[in-house]
């Protein structure tokens, strides 16, 4: 966007209050898909900076057209491991301009370190952090951040935000290619079975005519690994709803784990296949992805995700939610992550619609619904965000 855009998933003028689902709507081209793809943007550059920008490029980013000379700015404020943060940065197309992490414990701002350039400057209440992360900044390349190389480089006072942008957020952007979708699909239903029951009950209450999905059994040489590594993450889930581990460290330490099978089963299926097909009510030969309507197509790219979101507590952002889906069922998928029981964990969802329908459908304004309304609306080339 031209102009600085500010989204706020809070309410609230005494404390903020999360709220569980903001919805962005605006018409087709109005630029309601560039709020997605600036979450998208902010989390690849502090995952991917280090280790996925070309060291002799500068760094990735999509200007707007008529400012191509004006730098990008991300900012995002967060609760990790029990503490607020702010952290931001400004890109050219040639270097990082500048970077920082202030911390707000009891609403008073600590800086953690900023960044102007090459130079780096600690916060004096984060002193004994100094010795982690004073050794990473010569190390830091002009086009890279700060806050990418010590999160792979575990250094300990900026693991909690880097950590909160690997493991708590979530894009969901354009359509997933058949591959895709199997993978997604057959790594969400192996995990456990009440992943696979859970779906599949809300696939069927989707009247789309699904009855079953049917997947792979996991390569011989993958499955006691995986069964060892689920066993362990749902023994982690038990102690931290029970209260029985310390939560700070059980968090990281799923985090971890949870990574650690996405990649296993990856690898597993890049070999082998994910080999997911669907069973139709009337049909007794199982339908291929790639045969399947638009409408089944989208609601089994988002589901996996939107479940995996709320077992979690994320941040899902997903752009054109309800694209190729009848009103009702996109409203259902709005419905999990408004009602508490379906929402323990306090996940929320971001999406962008160009469907009145949808926002209309008592998903506005009320409080009772909480859902908070965004509108974009274009002018003379420019897009503003503003609530609706």
């Amino acid at each position: 966007m031209a102009q600085p855009q500010q989204l706020r998933l809070s309410r609230g003028t005494t404390g903020p209050l999360a709220v569980p689902v903001t919805a962005i709507h605006g018409v087709a081209a109005s630029g309601k898909s560039s709020v997605i793809d600036a979450f998208a943007r902010m989390r690849d550059a502090v995952l991917h900076s280090v280790s996925g920008w070309d060291p002799y490029a500068g760094p990735q980013r999509q200007p707007h057209l008529e400012f191509l000379d004006e730098p990008s700015e991300f900012v995002a404020t967060f609760v990790a491991e029990g503490v607020p943060y702010t952290y931001g940065f400004r890109i050219d197309s040639g270097d990082v301009l500048a970077e920082w992490l202030h911390a707000h414990p009891r609403s008073r701002k600590r800086i953690v370190f900023e960044r102007n350039a090459d130079e780096v400057k600690i916060g004096p209440m984060f002193e004994a952090a100094r010795y982690g992360i004073a050794p990473l900044v010569p190390l830091v390349r002009p086009n890279a951040l700060l806050l990418s190389l010590a999160g792979q480089l575990y250094a300990e006072a900026l693991v909690p935000a880097y950590r909160w942008f690997a493991t708590n957020v979530a894009v969901q952007q354009g359509d997933s290619t058949t591959e895709q979708l199997a993978n997604e699909l057959g790594s969400h239903i192996s995990r456990s079975p009440d992943n696979a029951a859970r779906l599949l009950m809300l696939l069927r209450t989707a009247d789309l005519g699904i009855e079953d999905l049917l997947v792979t059994e996991p390569d011989p040489r993958y499955a006691d690994y995986l069964r060892d590594l689920d066993t362990e993450i749902a023994a982690l889930v038990h102690h931290l709803d029970h209260g029985t581990v310390d939560p700070v460290l059980a968090e990281r330490e799923l985090g971890t784990v949870r990574a650690a099978r996405d990649a296993l089963y990856q690898r597993m299926v890049e070999r082998s296949g994910a080999g997911v097909s669907v069973v139709h009510e009337g049909i007794k030969q199982a339908m291929e992805l790639a045969d399947e309507s638009t409408a089944t197509r989208a609601l089994l790219r988002v589901l996996p995700a939107m479940l995996d979101a709320l077992d979690t507590g994320q941040v899902i952002a997903v752009d054109d939610l309800g694209v190729g889906l009848p009103v009702e069922e996109t409203d259902r998928l709005v419905q999990l992550f408004q009602n508490p029981e379906t929402n323990s964990r306090g996940a929320q969802l971001i999406y962008t619609t160009a469907n009145r329908a949808l926002i209309d459908r008592n998903n506005g304004r009320s409080q009772r619904t909480r859902t908070a309304v965004w509108q974009v609306r274009r002018s003379a080339g420019v897009s503003e965000l503003a609530p609706l």
